[in-house]
């Protein structure tokens, strides 16, 4: 099950990454997504099938293009990985602790019977797709949080969630807010939407655990950034990373780190 986990998580991370590099380098973006086969960013050259195995093709070619030898980034074998040892990470240390299965057949086969898994998974991916998309590209498409924010809405109305509905308002304000006072020069309209989603999918108090953590180690980042000169203290730093890593650990241990500090 780990295995069939980790391998899961590769290809997820692929898929995502793809999605982020077409949303911000495609012109039409819609024909590239629904019929557009991976090509090399610098020839131009389709791949074929055996290029394109998450993980093992970069290593397959050394870090190079069969076509045109150009160097592949880092980034994409990175990505997979790392995707991969999340879902391990949530399996083993959230999913087996609360299901406290009799056998790795059980959570899968109850996992796969709960709506709740099919949310978990599309907000994982749109996390990681904003995650990435503000870290490489400092954007944070609509295409990725509008259709998010409407399911959650219309989920949380179906299931009674006011308090969620309030949580996300109370996060539109509060960062409308802040974007006021800094002149657009602290926060984006980008992040402005991306806290309503995490509110709608949060809800309180985890949406809290959320924020705090995301000032936290944003603010941390920027101070390590200064003191290695790699920014300036007027320098700016996309924010959008840290919310959606934050949003990504208040919703699966926020109850918890809310317990700890009450």
């Amino acid at each position: 099950m780990t295995i069939f986990i980790f391998v899961f998580g590769i290809a997820i991370g692929s898929f995502i990454d793809c999605l982020v590099y077409r949303l911000n380098k495609e012109k039409n973006f819609w024909k590239r997504f629904l019929k557009g086969r991976s090509y090399c960013p610098r020839c131009k050259h389709q791949l074929a099938w055996f290029e394109n195995i998450p993980l093992c093709s970069f290593f397959l070619q050394k870090g190079k293009c069969r076509h045109c030898h150009s160097l592949i980034s880092w980034r994409y074998p990175l990505v997979e990985l790392f995707t991969g040892l999340i879902f391990v990470g949530v399996y083993k240390w959230w999913l087996i602790p609360n299901f406290n299965p009799s056998s790795d057949f059980y959570i899968f086969i109850s996992l796969f019977c709960q709506k709740q898994t099919y949310l978990y998974l599309y907000i994982f991916l749109v996390l990681l797709a904003v995650f990435l998309s503000d870290l490489f590209y400092w954007t944070i498409p609509d295409q990725i949080t509008f259709p998010a924010i409407l399911i959650f809405f219309i989920w949380n109305i179906i299931q009674g969630q006011w308090l969620s509905i309030l949580a996300g308002l109370a996060g539109v304000i509060f960062f409308l807010l802040l974007v006021f006072l800094t002149k657009g020069k602290g926060m984006g309209l980008g992040d402005v939407k991306l806290v309503g989603l995490m509110g709608l999918f949060l809800g309180f108090p985890r949406l809290i655990v959320a924020l705090y953590l995301a000032f936290l180690t944003g603010a941390i980042t920027g101070v390590i950034l200064i003191l290695i000169k790699k920014k300036r203290i007027d320098s700016r730093i996309p924010f959008g990373p840290f919310l959606a890593l934050s949003a990504f650990v208040a919703l699966f241990w926020g109850e918890k780190i809310w317990q700890f500090f009450l």
